[in-house]
């Protein structure tokens, strides 16, 4: 499968002014990795109070309030976003960044997880959509992590079993970036963009280092504060992927996994900082020397003065194409446990709703060119009891076979097309 990226600078933040009244908004929420190509970097510091919106909508959502009657943050739908392009005067879609755990507890209705909670913004962690009344059901979710059968048995048991099936495809395709805070080298000469192995990489997130120069002796013995995701996480899915692939050999030091405590050895760290969302990794970065953390490439470059690190020799920014074998497009199949040889989980066939409906690419799949970190970010919905399954199907359809510009690090995917028409049969028009 070749993928090219699409070369562009973010979309402009001019903030998109509210729509008429509308008859159809759909809900959303969950991976914060594909915020920046869904709805537009409006959602970044939009009060000047250094606190970025989780909650992105042009159809006047309620973010909610804090313990002292606090509105939280919002934000509008940018132009030029892939939202935008899909919205009408009758029919918007609005965006919440939980994570992607936390989006599929929301999609399942697990951990009394429903879209009408408060989205909240990154002061807070959420607790649903923002949906508006008594919307317990979203419309749809991000997530960087696909189904799994927990997933699906989570659906099948618990309060969304009435809407029969589980629509999933692939999405977009997205680099992971590895931002950086460095100083100066033992020399008093400021350290620019590094270049790191694979090993090196794979050194730094097993705590094998734990000081600045044993990446690179001409650095300081500086401790290296490793920032980690805190909350359920695709992107931290897709980075775990990366390193189980990369960093296990006789033994298995990480695990694919959406909670990277979990995944990695944290406690070997000589410094390590938890952090919620792709935004709160770069906030904690950018704050703090001698740290590195990994957040969507798209994420990072919004964030001025931010250094990242070359992987094997390739600048994320520069990378061009993102390719994986036409035969990793899996249909009918769900992630099941980890294997214990590899840590990358196991595909298994899913059960108890429609198969067909169910695309992913193959988790053990690895790029075979270019920048060797990134993620693929998976729309989800349900196949049946959808309020305005039209205005579903578009909103599919625009984001993975649309023709919007994306921002760098973003591409679509070869599958759009495929994934387009799954999405058309699956969602049925009957309630």
């Amino acid at each position: 499968m070749n993928t090219i990226i699409k070369k562009a600078a973010l979309a402009a933040a001019i903030i998109s002014a509210p729509l008429a009244a509308s008859a159809t908004d759909l809900v959303g929420g969950g991976a914060t990795l594909p915020a920046l190509a869904y709805i537009g970097n409006g959602f970044i510091d939009p009060q000047g109070t250094g606190v970025d919106a989780r909650l992105s909508t042009n159809a006047g959502l309620d973010a909610g309030q804090d313990a002292s009657n606090n509105n939280y943050v919002s934000a509008n739908v940018t132009a030029g976003s892939i939202f935008a392009a899909f919205q009408t005067a009758s029919r918007t879609a609005s965006y919440c960044q939980t994570g992607s755990g936390t989006g599929k507890r929301v999609l399942v209705g697990a951990n009394s997880l429903n879209a009408n909670g408060d989205c909240r913004d990154y002061s807070a962690s959420p607790v649903g959509f923002s949906a508006p009344g008594s919307q317990t059901d979203p419309d749809f979710v991000g997530s960087d992590a696909p189904l799994t059968a927990d997933d699906v048995t989570d659906f099948l048991n618990g309060p969304r079993d009435n809407r029969e099936g589980l629509l999933q495809v692939p999405a977009l395709g997205a680099l992971i970036a590895l931002p950086l805070n460095l100083g100066n080298d033992v020399f008093g000469n400021p350290i620019s963009r590094p270049n790191l192995s694979n090993a090196q990489v794979c050194d730094i997130f097993s705590g094998d280092a734990t000081s600045w120069d044993q990446i690179n002796p001409t650095w300081p013995s500086q401790p290296i504060n490793v920032v980690y995701r805190s909350d359920g996480s695709g992107t931290t899915f897709a980075f775990t992927q990366y390193l189980a692939a990369n960093c296990n050999g006789s033994q298995v030091i990480f695990n694919t996994n959406e909670d990277f405590a979990a995944a990695a050895p944290v406690g070997d760290y000589a410094v390590g900082t938890p952090a919620s969302g792709n935004g709160g990794i770069i906030t904690e970065v950018s704050s703090t020397d001698w740290s590195v953390g990994f957040a969507n490439l798209a994420n990072v470059l919004a964030e001025q003065d931010l250094d990242y690190a070359d992987v094997e020799g390739e600048n994320p920014a520069t990378t061009t194409q993102i390719a994986y074998d036409g035969s990793d497009l899996l249909t009918g199949q769900v992630l099941g446990d980890v294997n214990p040889f590899t840590g990358l989980p196991q595909p298994e066939p899913v059960s108890g709703i429609d198969s067909n409906c169910v695309l992913v690419i193959n988790p053990a799949a690895q790029l075979t060119g270019a920048y060797p970190i990134a993620a693929v970010t998976n729309l989800l919905t349900y196949t049946q009891g959808n309020t305005d399954p039209q205005a579903l199907k578009d909103l599919v359809d625009t984001v993975v076979n649309g023709s919007s510009t994306l921002p760098t690090g973003f591409a679509r995917l070869d599958t759009g097309a495929t994934a387009s028409s799954r999405a058309d049969t699956c969602i049925k028009t009957d309630a």
